[in-house]
């Protein structure tokens, strides 16, 4: 598990090896984080970027039939889908966990006349690699794998700002990346290694190159 100290140090160290990657060509790992500390209380501190994704959604393919997906009703089209010349906005964050010791992922996506996005819209929006996530099923607020005791995708507030977001719940990448927060744990000495391998999680699911 990380500190809050480590996870300051690694979002901090992340920052300036990929800002620097960047400005010499290389695009392994997603930009445009910036490091962000609250006004007021300390150790706070969190990672964000905005980006502008298409609003192209991902058409399903676990409902319904193909030829649905290819040409959607009217009904379908004014309730879920989004026209391809909307743009739409993505305010990310990366912030800690202190319950679970590790980072997690906090978002909004909102379209162009700043209305948010129904779950529905947000698991088939750019932000998400296509069929990566389980349909809602009429759920409006979570999604949820079969036989999970928690969420993979749900509701809750910032952390620091306190605003509504969307999150991806933490025990997930906790699972996922064990081992190398237990070569942190021994030798504490390679976190912005650490904070690249749950980026690299992540990104089996997030998009992170959506909008760059």
């Amino acid at each position: 598990m990380l500190t809050r100290s480590d996870f300051d140090q690694a979002c901090k160290a992340y920052v300036d090896a990929h800002r620097n990657a960047r400005a010499s060509g290389v695009k392994d790992y997603p930009a445009g984080w910036i490091w962000t500390e609250h006004p007021y209380v300390l150790n706070l501190g969190y990672l964000s970027r905005t980006r502008h994704l298409s609003g192209t959604p991902h058409p399903r393919t676990d409902v319904g039939e193909a030829d649905d997906f290819n040409h959607p009703s009217v009904e379908e089209d004014d309730a879920v889908w989004h026209s391809t010349e909307e743009s739409l906005t993505c305010n990310q964050y990366v912030v800690y966990s202190a319950t679970f010791g590790v980072p997690a992922f906090y978002f909004t996506l909102h379209d162009r006349s700043g209305s948010p996005l129904a779950l529905e819209q947000v698991v088939q929006s750019a932000l998400f690699r296509p069929n990566t996530l389980p349909s809602p099923d009429g759920n409006t607020f979570a999604v949820t794998l079969p036989h999970s005791a928690f969420s993979l995708l749900s509701q809750g507030d910032h952390p620091t700002l306190g605003t509504p977001s969307w999150y991806l719940h933490p025990c997930n990448t906790a699972e996922v990346v064990g081992e190398i927060m237990a070569e942190v744990e021994e030798g504490r000495t390679n976190l912005l290694r650490c904070m690249e391998a749950w980026f690299m999680v992540l990104g089996n699911i997030v998009d992170l190159f959506a909008g760059e």
